[in-house]
């Protein structure tokens, strides 16, 4: 090892990141015999890791190694022979890391594909392309039945087509296997093979018409494609159904005519289909999806899509931040205020505010599109931060729904629905229209107790109660994820008196079919939507527009346009009013006024109501009235009064362990040492805790958390960055720690 490494230049250094938990790179030089081009950072190596084989990412080439040369290990193998990661995607991740004081190697290998990381090449999927057979069209009315519409639909798409339609378009288009299918085996149409970059350059022939702007949105799409090509960041704020949009694809078009692409960042995977159908039947180009819903080879392939250009516009959840793409124009995030939008496990990063990063970075306009916009944009756009950009009025003449607040202290229920609730329902169905009913709670009942002794179904590794389910029978823990068999007798005094306590969606569901037998009930939870593509399914039945009524949870609320629901009815509004979370109110807001948006989305007059037992409450008095934005001024007022976030910042310090005190004893040692790590500058850093978790036992460990806030971001960044080092540097036995900066829970 001395011998080869003495002959190796100071310059041949390679700093290398590793998927390992440890807060720094490795160092190692080149591979012996190396006589290819220069190693770059971004490109990934084989590494001997300790009695491990590993996948590293090269950061930098160095001169100099805080370690003797000859003790440095050799690279084993270089994997590629150009960097996957670009330099702007290697600089973002390097601060990232640094900001969210998260290991470097763990950042890089949560944002490549899957494949990627286990040193495989990269390997793009092929897809096929149809056309007609021209050889045989005069034979084409004979062969399709009459009766065969689908066929002879797509059989004239087909021929419309001169280079024909990919796959992914025909089924995009509403087409099956089964009908492509039916026309190869009447050898009416051919099948080409191709790989997905050649693929990504045939033309499409789908658009259709441009719905025109109103006056609102044509100074919105004109305002923010004046900075094309340099960063300003945008809030626009549009009341739901204002048609943000088509703002949006307006703007993308503008992107596309200045050859460039375009990165769209969606809150959840359920509304991916909905927004690249939208898209797709737009633009005639590729269009690529990144989220967790993909197969490895899919995301690869959209991954290395975008990365080449050749996928013009990129649609995601969060992870798509991290998307490299070769000429960036804009980034837009949709319903920014969501909180899905920040991790809350592991590499626990805002894709919200790396897209402004990002944006800073690659010289683009960022916008931030929301009806009730998050405290912390509202603030910097008051700050001057980011433009504001208002759109106050719905879109195609659409009026607001009517919010009423329905109190239902002392009303009997149904399942939770009240008497006026189902009248009004049916009052609705049978105006041919469709109903939304919003209940927060999946399962059947969020909890089974025996009326004589009390005994209640307790999750025996969480501080929860276990949720009764009925598709398929069973309890389960919504935090552990843990599973029961339902119990015929109480475990405590043998009583069959047991009985469910609350309502939750399959509840609900099963009283609304009772209800109204006649009419489809549509169930949309995490429960109902698991398979793939089952959103998408659910979704395009609710778009044909039959009177139906969706039963579901907050995935509801989030952006889905039903041009036929004229009614919104949300069981239970009281449960964030009373949190001890100071940003309950904040998100309760946002999630009643987002739900309430579903209705009167159309050409018919919407209707809201909101069942509580305190309709006096300030907060919902607002919300009838639709104003977030003074809501919301009302808040903030509060907020700073408080000194809390948007007008200090937060980095909360977690730690677990099988018993309560170890975790405490961990953070009540950095609460003593955290002081040592202050400076004398006049920015005080308040330390709050430690205390337990809201939930302080969960999957088996308990869960205590340290609380540091200041009013001065640099100075928090100082001490939690040194703060990290010291948690580092020291052993803790069985105890996990976690920082979590900016955290958007913190009960």
């Amino acid at each position: 090892m001395s011998s080869t490494s003495s002959a190796i230049t100071p310059h041949k250094i390679l700093s290398i990141a590793l998927p390992t938990p440890l807060y720094r790179a490795f160092d190692y030089i080149y591979p012996i015999n190396h006589k290819g081009n220069d190693i770059q950072p971004g490109q990934r190596v084989i590494v001997s890791f300790g009695r491990r084989t590993l996948t590293g990412i090269v950061l930098e080439i160095k001169s100099e190694s805080d370690f003797p040369i000859a003790k440095l290990k050799p690279v084993t193998l270089l994997i590629d022979t150009h960097p996957i990661l670009p330099p702007s995607i290697m600089s973002m991740a390097k601060w990232a890391s640094q900001y969210y004081c998260h290991p470097i190697g763990e950042v890089l290998f949560a944002i490549i594909p899957t494949a990627l990381r286990q040193g495989k090449a990269i390997c793009i999927a092929s897809t096929r392309r149809w056309s007609i057979n021209k050889d045989r069209a005069d034979k084409a009315e004979l062969l399709i039945k009459t009766n065969a519409k689908k066929q002879s639909a797509l059989y004239q798409a087909l021929s419309h087509s001169s280079d024909g339609l990919l796959e992914s378009t025909i089924r995009l288009l509403g087409y099956t296997s089964t009908h492509i299918k039916a026309l190869k085996d009447k050898r009416l149409i051919n099948e080409e093979e191709l790989d997905a970059l050649t693929a990504a350059a045939t033309e499409y022939n789908i658009s259709q018409p441009d719905w025109p702007l109103s006056e609102e949105q044509n100074t919105a799409v004109s305002t923010i494609g004046k900075h094309i090509g340099e960063y300003q960041g945008f809030l626009l704020q549009g009341v739901t159904g204002s048609g943000k949009t088509e703002v949006y694809m307006h703007l993308v078009d503008k992107v596309l005519q200045n050859n460039q692409q375009a990165l769209i960042l969606v809150p959840e995977i359920s509304l991916t289909p909905q927004t690249l159908a939208r898209f797709q039947n737009h633009f005639n180009c590729p269009i690529g999806t990144i989220h967790s819903g993909l197969s490895q080879s899919e995301r690869l392939t959209n991954w290395e899509l975008a990365r080449q250009g050749a996928a013009k516009i990129i649609i995601g959840t969060r992870s798509a931040i991290f998307t490299p793409m070769k000429n960036l124009g804009c980034i837009i995030v949709d319903e920014e205020h969501d909180t899905s939008f920040k991790q809350q496990e592991g590499f626990r990063y805002s894709a919200r505010d790396l897209a402004v990063a990002r944006g800073h970075k690659e010289k683009c306009p960022v916008v931030l599109g929301s009806a009730t916009p998050s405290f912390e944009s509202i603030n910097n756009a008051q700050c001057g931060k980011y433009k504001k950009i208002s759109l106050p009025s719905r879109a195609g003449g659409a009026t607001f729904p009517d919010i009423e607040l329905l109190d239902i202290k002392s009303r009997p229920l149904e399942g939770g629905l009240s008497r006026p609730l189902i009248d009004s329902i049916k009052h609705h169905l049978d105006n041919k229209q469709q109903v939304i009913v919003y209940l927060n709670r999946r399962g059947f009942a969020p909890a089974i107790m025996c009326e004589d002794c009390g005994w209640l179904a307790d999750c025996k590794h969480c501080d929860s109660r276990m949720t009764l389910h009925k598709h398929p029978a069973h309890l389960r823990c919504h935090h552990c994820d843990s599973r029961n068999a339902i119990p015929t007798s109480c475990p405590s005094c043998q009583s069959v008196n047991l009985k469910t306590l609350g309502t939750g969606t399959e509840k609900a569901e099963e009283i609304l079919e009772a209800r109204f037998p006649d009419t489809p009930i549509i169930r949309v939870d995490r429960d109902s939507t698991r398979k793939k593509s089952a959103m998408k399914n659910l979704v395009d039945e609710v778009n044909k527009g039959l009177p139906c009524i969706l039963v579901g949870t907050q995935m509801l609320a989030k952006g889905h346009n039903f041009a036929n629901v004229t009614l919104v009815a949300v069981v239970d509004a009281d449960g964030g009013l009373f949190s001890a979370d100071f940003r309950a109110l904040e998100k309760t807001a946002q999630l009643l006024i987002q739900v309430a948006g579903r209705s009167g989305r159309g050409s018919k007059k919407g209707q809201v109501i909101i069942q509580t037992c305190h309709g006096d409450h300030p907060i919902l008095q607002q919300i009838a009235k639709g104003n977030y934005q003074e809501l919301a001024e009302d808040l903030l007022e509060e907020r700073k009064d408080a000194c809390l976030p948007p007008f200090a910042y937060m980095t909360l310090l977690k730690a677990e362990n099988p018993y309560l005190s170890n975790a405490t004893h961990l953070l009540e040692q950095a609460k003593q040492i955290a002081p040592h790590f202050q400076s004398s500058t006049s920015h005080p850093i308040e330390v709050l805790g430690p205390i337990p978790a809201a939930m302080s036992r969960k999957a088996g460990v308990h869960r205590s958390h340290l609380l540091f806030v200041a009013e001065s971001r640099s100075a928090l960044q100082r001490l939690t960055q040194q703060l990290c080092s010291w948690l580092n540097d020291n052993k803790w036995g069985k105890t996990r720690w976690m920082i979590d900066v900016d955290p958007t829970e913190v009960n």
